[in-house]
This record gives C-alpha cells, structure tokens and sequence, in this order.
C-alpha cells in the first residue's frame, strides 16, 4: 500500500469495516490461502466490486503479503481503499466515500463539481454498500471462516454536519433534511454463522436503518430500501 493511502483516505470522510472472529486461532494455513479465499469471495454486484480485488499491478493499485495478512489497495478517480485479510480470519477495510470526492468521478465531471466534501451520504449508495458487506460476510461464513462466530464493526468517520441526500431524479425528494452532528457513527453487532448464511440481507437492512436513524431519519421506507436491496442483487440497479 503506498504510504500516504491511508491519510488520504481519512482526511475525508470514509468507512471502517472489520470483522473479527470469536475465537483467537489461525484460521487461514497461509497468504495464498488469504488472497484466494477475497478472491473466491468478493462481491460483484454492480460496476465496481465489494472489496475491491486488483487485477493489475500499477502506480494506483496492487495487490501484495504483509507479515500474516494479505492486503489489496487502489487509488482511482473517487475509489480510494485498501483491505487486508489476516491470517486469523481478521478481515480490515478502509474505503473513502466516494461522495467526498466527486470531483474525481469521471462519469460528469461538471455535475459533481457542484457535491462539496463532508456534504452527503447517498442513501442509495449507503444502501449498497451496506448490503455488498453482509453478502461479502455471508460468503466468508460459508467458506468456514467464522463457524464460531463474528464480531462485525461498522463505522462511518468524519460525518460532523453531513446530511443524508437523494441524488436520483426519477425519485421524489426528501422532504425534510436529515443530518447528524456525531463526528463518527459507529456500529458494533455480534453474529452466528447460521444468521449470516440464512439472511444477510436482513442483517443489512438492520444495519442500514440503524445508519439512516443516526441522521435523523428515524421512519425511512423500508419497503423502498428492501427494493434497492433487491435491486443490487439481481443486478437491476442500472
């Protein structure tokens, strides 16, 4: 990882993901089996996948062995992260939030100039975000990692005066505004294997409701986020 990602990443608002197995063993014989089991595991949903896993080896991203931890990282446009996946089944991630640097987003360019830094949360790509977690996390368990167990902390840092937004014009707006004065939101649970194989998509929208009721918004549409969920995961987001 190059030395300066990681203050890059949090000199604006960003993600901290982790998940933690119940039990201290080595999980994982060894890297290969780390890099192979993101590999094998990661999300593609939508146009960019969940964690990210590089394909190439460049000045903006690689993929690379730590001590006991396996480690991939980019720098592109508004995608700026880094995950490693230790041996002991620790799964860490970093991820900047892409609505803090729009002005790198390719797509439009002059549109985005307009979306400042600290700003916004987009509920939709919270939403998805959310929801490419757990079903990251559900192939984990599925894979043996967490048999006994995982402690999952979710948090969202540098949110002091962020409100949550739509950015979508085939929707109708927000008819209140929905902001938080906490400087970091942050979200601990503690799940059984059965629990994230069974309904990961369930535990998401739990975690995404308890997101969007640290910004105010305490009766969001839950039938409505279950469709952006379903959306995402049947590839209809487009």
């Amino acid at each position: 990882m190059k030395k300066e990602l990681l203050e890059k990443i949090k000199s604006r608002g960003y993600w901290r993901i982790n998940f933690q197995p119940l039990v201290d063993e080595m999980k994982l014989k060894s890297l290969g089996d780390c890099r192979s089991l993101v590999e094998k595991n990661h999300v593609q949903l939508r146009g960019w996948n969940y964690p990210h896993y590089p394909r190439r080896k460049g000045d903006d991203t690689d993929l690379s062995p730590g001590a006991n931890y396996y480690e991939g990282w980019i720098e592109w446009y508004d995608h700026i992260e880094f995950w490693r996946m230790y041996q002991s089944g620790q799964y860490l991630h970093y991820r900047a939030l892409n609505d803090d640097w729009a002005e790198r987003n390719g797509w439009d360019i002059v549109a985005n100039q307009t979306i400042k830094p600290g700003e916004q949360l987009s509920i939709v790509g919270a939403t998805y975000l959310i929801t490419e977690i757990f079903q990251f996390l559900s192939r984990l368990a599925q894979a043996g990692i967490y048999d006994e167990g995982v402690r999952v902390n979710i948090s969202l840092r540098n949110t002091k005066g962020r409100g949550l937004s739509l950015n979508d014009l085939s929707r109708g707006p927000l008819w209140e505004e929905y902001n938080t004065t906490a400087e970091e939101i942050p979200f601990s649970e503690q799940y059984s294997k059965e629990a994230l194989i069974t309904k990961p998509q369930e535990l998401a929208l739990d975690t995404i409701v308890f997101f969007f009721d640290r910004f105010g918004w305490h009766r969001p549409n839950i039938e409505v986020i279950k469709k952006d969920q379903d959306d995402l995961l049947n590839r209809r987001w487009f």
